[in-house]
């Protein structure tokens, strides 16, 4: 048909219906955050089910204080043992041997030993194996560079060492160490000599302490001299922190070193 002069034309454009207009993309992010939330359900499952029943009491007795820190709950994870910070002395009401609850017990007045001075806080560590309680003290607590004579403050952790094993049935081996550097002034051969004079130093102090009550078959004085270091000693810093004295408590059937 012929279009005359003054005819408009009408373009109409049709747009093609969009099916997704109707859902949108957010059913694939609610659907992700399913999948996410689950596969996190099931690897928690999987990790409670891994735990040894040790474990899950322990666990659960820092999630019975409402004000132990999350990275408490971590270390009680991986280590049974390991005590929250705020923790009081006392049995848990958890079913546990003989060996455990003395373990235990010893753990926990340990602590309460190094919570009461803060230079000691810094200056020592607390941990524990399947056989014991193993609490180290650097040396600048108890001893000065090249000498095996006890400082003044080291009367402070060897009467709590003492006090432990008068209350608990335990054993304790003193280990001593030195750094890589340490000659012992002329009067020891070897670090040896001095590392073992430093354990026996504080040996001789706890008998004497004990008055007659502490057998000496419960205790045992041993020197490492640097054999055993806890960083590489590349710097007077980390051969301060190798200078170290260790208490390990471990039960009487339990040959220790």
């Amino acid at each position: 048909m012929a279009k005359g002069k003054g005819s408009t034309i009408i373009i109409k454009k049709v747009v093609g219906g969009e099916h997704a207009g109707h859902h949108g993309g957010s059913w694939k992010v609610a659907y992700a955050d399913f999948v996410t939330a689950m596969m996190a359900f099931f690897l928690l499952m999987w990790l409670l089910a891994a735990l040894k029943p040790k474990q899950k009491e322990s666990l659960a007795i820092v999630f019975k204080n409402a004000k132990a820190a999350s990275s408490d709950v971590k270390q009680t994870v991986s280590n049974p043992m390991f005590i929250p910070q705020d923790a009081k002395v006392g049995i848990p009401e958890m079913n546990l041997s003989e060996k455990d609850r003395i373990k235990y017990e010893v753990a926990m007045m340990v602590k309460e030993l190094l919570a009461q001075e803060k230079d000691l806080q810094a200056n020592s560590g607390l941990s524990s194996d399947n056989a014991g309680v193993l609490m180290h003290v650097n040396n600048s607590v108890m001893f000065a560079p090249n000498s095996a004579v006890l400082k003044p403050g080291a009367a402070k952790i060897l009467d709590g060492v003492t006090r432990i094993l008068l209350t608990q049935k335990v054993d304790l081996v003193i280990r001593g160490h030195t750094d890589d550097m340490e000659s012992g002034n002329g009067l020891y051969p070897s670090k040896w000599e001095l590392s073992a004079a430093r354990s026996a130093a504080a040996l001789r102090y706890i008998l004497a302490k004990g008055n007659g009550a502490i057998a000496a078959s419960r205790l045992r004085a041993v020197g490492y001299a640097d054999s055993r270091p806890l960083v590489p000693a590349i710097n007077d810093e980390n051969r301060a922190t190798n200078r170290r004295v260790e208490f390990y408590y471990h039960s009487p059937d339990q040959d220790a070193w």
